[in-house]
């Protein structure tokens, strides 16, 4: 047992004194050298230096140089190997300093580097990171990235974030091939991107945010979790037949894909294309499927919906996000868009009424099984169902009634309505609790403003 009068913190082992400091935020790991003689300059050996939010919470009105050399002056203290190292601040400008402080983490055994551009002109970056080898997870946002000739990639790679960064495609691509090691690639772009081939023998998790005209996926397969959103890209730049044939060959150079996740513009995509009633590829392994911003109006989106589900017996989770009148959405895009020229609103205008299945609404009189072709359909895995922005509208009553019927091992099922009067709610609610379950042990919720119903 310990003498009540001993100096506990002088006396904590070098161990556990370290992983203290680990948890806390830098400027807190400072402020331990108050304590005791022993405590004092133990954060300058921390393996990780973040610069983020949480740095930032005590200097609020510091302007960019000021926080510029708070960041030089604990550089300067620091002693060791620096493993992992972020600069994160809101009011973060790309500067010349920068290069300093890559230049200075580069030379100490980085293997965690990220850094976040908030304000100003995109941020090219220096030689000196294209030296550090042994990176193991690489973030940036709003940078440069520009390889000097002969550079061979990252080879020990993990994890590689991209946020509007600007770079070549063929530049991307071979980046992304000499990285053999790299399993998890998020990709986000505010504009379209023309070719991209993705080479990955150990990728397991791949998310893209952006429009990507060609998209080709090689040596891939190990590859479980795959995302392709437009979300935060101009809604006009639509898919074209020819740009998304590449979406359904994502799908066949997938073969142990466990968890899916589209857009409404990727599912035109796959729509675009001859769909037949399932894919040449069955998705045995399939168990996760996430759609955002579909309009179950759309008979192209609902087919592709059930030539998903059809092509995954495995399947055990459904979430989508329900899309109203697509014609309205679009309208309301032109006006976001301020377009002040009426022929600017024609082009886009006609863009969008080429596009497959626009005005392909679904007949109201016309049974969803019968149309879809998809009463030999069965999920028999099937547990868990999400279903958002729900309005009530025959279609998606329809695709309801048919999950709860074809569905024998559901247990959940979670309705939130669209924002309505409680009285059209209420009315949903009834019809929805009203409808056959195949699992007698199925729950239905709803959720939204005060309607919380089982």
């Amino acid at each position: 047992m310990c003498d009540p009068t001993s100096d506990i913190i002088s006396h904590v082992p070098g161990n556990i004194l370290d992983k203290i400091l680990m948890c806390l935020p830098l400027q807190d790991a400072v402020r331990t050298s108050i304590l005791s003689r022993k405590w004092r300059y133990a954060w300058v050996k921390l393996p990780q230096l973040v610069f983020d939010q949480t740095f930032y919470r005590d200097l609020p009105k510091a302007t960019h140089t000021k926080l510029m050399m708070i960041i030089y002056q604990v550089m300067l203290h620091h002693r060791g190997p620096i493993m992992k190292f972020t600069l994160s601040l809101s009011r973060l400008e790309s500067c010349s300093e920068i290069d300093l402080l890559i230049l200075f983490v580069s030379s100490n055994h980085i293997q965690d580097f990220t850094l976040h551009i908030s304000k100003g002109e995109l941020y090219k970056l220096p030689s000196s990171l294209y030296s550090c080898l042994k990176l193991r997870h690489l973030n940036l946002r709003s940078c440069i990235l520009k390889p000097p000739p002969g550079f061979e990639g990252f080879t020990g790679l993990i994890s590689l974030e991209l946020y509007d960064v600007v770079i070549a495609d063929d530049v991307l691509s071979s980046l992304i091939s000499n990285c053999p090691l790299l399993e998890d690639l998020r990709l986000h772009t505010s504009t379209s991107l023309h070719s991209l081939e993705v080479v990955g023998p150990n990728l397991k998790y791949v998310r893209c945010d952006g429009h990507f005209r060609s998209l080709c996926f090689t040596n891939t397969s190990r590859l479980a979790k795959v995302f392709m959103y437009l979300k935060g890209v101009r809604k006009e730049l639509f898919c074209s037949e020819e740009e998304t044939s590449s979406v359904v060959m994502l799908l066949e150079s997938v073969p142990v894909i466990e968890s899916l996740g589209l857009d409404f513009c990727y599912v035109k995509g796959i729509a675009a294309s001859v769909l037949p009633a399932r894919f040449p590829t069955t998705l045995n392994n399939l168990k996760k499927i996430r759609l955002y911003e579909i309009c179950f109006r759309e008979q192209d989106e609902v087919s592709v919906l059930i030539c998903l589900i059809r092509s995954s017996p495995n399947l055990e989770k459904i979430t989508i996000e329900v899309s109203g009148d697509r014609f309205n959405s679009f309208l309301c895009l032109l006006c976001k868009c301020r377009i002040r020229r009426l022929r600017q609103f024609v082009i886009l205008l006609s863009k969008f009424q080429a596009f497959p299945g626009a005005t392909s609404a679904i007949p109201m009189d016309i049974d969803f099984l019968e149309m879809h072709g998809c009463s030999d359909v069965s999920l028999n895995q099937l547990r868990e169902v999400d279903m958002e922005n729900v309005s009530g509208t025959k279609p998606e009553l329809e695709f309801i009634k048919f999950l709860l019927a074809k569905s024998p091992m559901l247990d959940t099922m979670l309705i939130k309505l669209k924002s309505q009067s409680v009285a059209d709610e209420l009315q949903i609610v009834k019809e929805l609790t009203r409808l056959r379950r195949a699992s007698p042990q199925a729950e239905m919720n709803f959720g939204s403003r005060d309607v919380q119903v089982q």
